[in-house]
């Protein structure tokens, strides 16, 4: 899989909270709380193409993401990425006719030089979710770190529907999706299980 294309891996958030006292991440501490190879879900390949240190590049869906996160001080992102064959030849072949079975889960963290400018961070990549993406809804789910927001729908960047949910921790954005085709198994409850466990990295730094 290491011929694997590298995957746009986007981040997104809102949900209001002051920035005072925040808890602070090196990039060796956002690092730390993605998953590896030897989390990869049962049925997915890790691509390591597509995980590991990210460029703005990756991480913005278009130039003026990318700029906008840079001025906000985006300083490192890390992803990890997991998807089964199906899900990566539709990835890597445009036009391909999405498969059913098609399964993506994708972890990301996003190190900015202050609490204020992840804050704001969060609030941008929602704003871009919702006018680039398909039937982006907000959904309720339970509340990690100092803010968190969660959505379902089509992410431009995957061709098939899922459910995405982005927290905040001081300095830090994190955010975790899972998304496939109707018999692909993608849930609610797969992408929160996944960012609890991130999240319980998160409190040990």
């Amino acid at each position: 899989m290491r011929g694997a294309r590298a995957v746009p891996i986007v981040a997104v958030l809102i949900a209001l909270v002051g920035c005072s006292g925040a808890k602070f991440f090196t990039a060796a501490n956002v690092s730390s709380v993605l998953p590896g190879k030897t989390d990869t879900p049962p049925g997915l390949t890790f691509l390591p193409d597509s995980s590991g240190e990210q460029p703005a590049s990756q991480v913005a869906k278009d130039q003026d993401q990318q700029t906008k996160l840079l001025a906000l001080g985006f300083q490192k992102a890390y992803a990890s990425f997991y998807a089964n064959n199906p899900a990566i030849t539709i990835l890597q072949t445009p036009n391909t006719a999405a498969d059913p079975t098609a399964h993506v889960i994708a972890m990301l963290g996003i190190q900015f030089k202050t609490p204020d400018g992840a804050h704001q961070a969060l609030a941008l990549n929602y704003a871009k979710d919702v006018a680039t993406g398909t039937n982006i809804k907000r959904i309720s789910v339970k509340t990690l770190g100092d803010e968190t927001l969660a959505e379902s729908g089509t992410q431009a960047a995957f061709p098939f529907p899922g459910y995405l949910i982005y927290w905040r921790v001081g300095n830090a954005l994190f955010a975790v999706l899972d998304a496939g085709g109707p018999t692909a198994g993608a849930s609610l409850e797969t992408a929160q299980s996944y960012a609890d466990a991130m999240q319980a990295r998160v409190q040990k730094i």
